[in-house]
């Protein structure tokens, strides 16, 4: 790799992915070959019980790094681990099952470069083909329902708190990922509240964005959870932690 300081650092926590966490690996350096940019690409196994890991390590080297912990914590704290422990002049997080299309990384460095934003959220409901083909029903309507909680919860109107591609300026990641507390599906809701309370310039772009049939959502676990994740940034917000 170049002499040349780290670009764009690309955290991809996973959990469970022995299936297809190669494939995504390589997928994403070979795209990232191909801007020629200076990369990172940090693999964040969540303590996985499957051969996540092992295939993991396959493709670690000097521009791919793994790191692990034996617990499942959650992808909030995968995030997080991933994002204190990167160099990059961005940081973009992405799930490992690449439903959204890796086109969007050019165009967030592009807005970033403009220096516009601190922060830059995927819109899966404002990109060309980004409705989510396949999508079952309980999922398009825990996301809505979900999302105009965390509206009110946050204090802002964006549309997509949820979508896993999200960018972050190195001072805008310092900010936020030292104060995150929550590490459930709840922890992008908090990670925008902090960049809110922090008066850091966020955006939002649409992204093409496809579901996986692989991935599983239990409607009353999952609403109960996100419910309890709200009230949890809540009580942090009461408290001021994110000060």
């Amino acid at each position: 790799m170049s002499n040349r300081p780290i670009e764009l650092s690309i955290i991809m926590p996973a959990f469970n992915e022995a299936e297809e966490i190669q494939a995504s690996i390589r997928t994403v350096d070979k795209k990232m070959a191909a801007m020629k940019a200076v990369y990172e690409i940090i693999v964040v196994n969540d303590g996985s019980r499957d051969e996540t890991l092992t295939k993991a390590q396959a493709c670690a080297c000097g521009h791919i790094q793994i790191l692990s912990y034996g617990q499942n914590r959650g992808k909030g704290f995968a995030v997080r681990h991933g994002m204190l422990h990167s160099k990059g002049k961005y940081k973009l997080f992405m799930d490992v099952d690449l439903s959204t299309s890796l086109d969007a990384i050019d165009q967030f460095l592009m807005s970033m470069h403009e220096d516009k934003y601190d922060v830059l959220i995927g819109n899966r409901k404002n990109g060309p083909g980004s409705t989510g083909t396949g999508q079952p029903w309980h999922r398009r309507f825990l996301g809505t329902g979900y999302i105009k909680l965390s509206c009110l919860c946050a204090g802002t109107n964006i549309k997509d708190f949820t979508c896993g591609f999200k960018m972050f300026n190195a001072k805008a990641a310092d900010i936020i990922f030292t104060r995150q507390r929550t590490f459930d599906w709840s922890f992008d809701t908090e990670l925008i509240y902090i960049a809110i309370l922090h008066r850091l310039r966020i955006g939002e772009m649409g992204v093409v964005w496809k579901h996986h049939h692989g991935s599983t959502v239990r409607p009353l676990r999952d609403i109960l959870i996100s419910l309890a994740g709200l009230l949890k940034i809540r009580w942090h917000i009461f408290k001021k932690d994110y000060r």
